[in-house]
């Protein structure tokens, strides 16, 4: 029996039908992301005017000077690049360190601290936020740069599993390797972690992305002193009593987007490589 290829690069109408409805959906998705892309070069009443549409009538860049210097989104910015750079190295090196002692030993309550951890995934953040300020505030870090840090990291548990899967994926006879040299704990780790680097750029990548967007944390432990906000913060800065700056919000929008975007793709080739490697256990 004679079976049927579809030669590469050759168009049929169903696989052209395919792609424009893949197409559609695709601008449905991007649409909310490029709204406020092509909104930051538009002024305010054009905004409003424009209903649906993407393309602005008259471009200006107005808006991006005023969202960085009038509304100070220039300290918002570098303060949410100091918390997100911070707080993701430290989850890095804490999930590592966890997820290597979860998959290459075993211990007593070892399964049980894995299934709290993955149970601990499904709390909200609302629920830990008190105890976790009042450690804060108790180890004297309450309205600091550092406080702010440790708050952000705290969410460790879900890169802890990505990395206890990464590691028990490793072969065996690695570690053997490392033990008949009399490698310790600490030595063995500090020769297998540049294997992980898939899982590294994945577990940035989520933690990046988490700290940059999270607003509660970093908004209740920057009551005190406002020019720690962050980028998510200081958006309420375009939103007054009885108005909002529509176009510089946009702008703003589109400037905290930037940082996102380029640790993704800068990250991206190892994203997919690293979650594949994780679920392999």
């Amino acid at each position: 029996m004679r079976t049927s290829r579809l030669r590469p690069g050759r168009w049929t109408p169903a696989s052209i039908v395919v792609t424009i409805v893949l197409l559609a959906v695709s601008f449905l998705w991007l649409y909310p992301f490029l709204w406020p892309v092509f909104s930051a070069f538009k002024s305010s009443q054009e905004m409003y005017n424009a209903g649906f549409s993407l393309w602005p009538q008259q471009w200006t860049g107005e808006n991006f000077g005023r969202a960085w210097s009038t509304a100070s989104f220039s300290r918002y910015l570098i303060n949410s690049v100091i918390y997100s750079v911070s707080s993701t190295a430290l989850t890095v090196v804490a999930a590592a360190l966890a997820g290597y002692a979860l998959a290459r030993y075993r211990f007593p309550g070892g399964r049980l601290l894995n299934i709290l951890i993955l149970g601990f995934l499904f709390m909200p953040t609302a629920t830990s936020i008190l105890p976790v300020f009042d450690l804060i505030d108790s180890i004297g870090l309450l309205n600091t740069i550092w406080g702010v840090i440790l708050a952000l990291t705290s969410g460790v548990g879900f890169s802890t599993l990505l990395f206890r899967g990464y590691f028990a994926a490793i072969p065996q006879e690695l570690f053997d390797a490392a033990a008949i040299d009399g490698a310790g704990f600490l030595r063995t780790f500090r020769h297998i972690f540049p294997l992980t680097r898939p899982i590294i750029a994945t577990t940035a990548i989520l933690g990046f992305t988490s700290s940059w967007q999270e607003y509660f944390v970093p908004l209740i432990f920057t009551l005190g002193n406002p020019e720690l906000r962050t980028v998510s913060v200081g958006l309420r800065a375009f939103t007054q009593q009885y108005s909002v700056d529509i176009s510089g919000f946009a702008a703003a929008v589109t400037l905290s987007m930037i940082p996102i975007v380029l640790v993704f793709v800068f990250f991206q080739r190892y994203f997919v490589e690293g979650l594949a490697g994780a679920i392999k256990d």
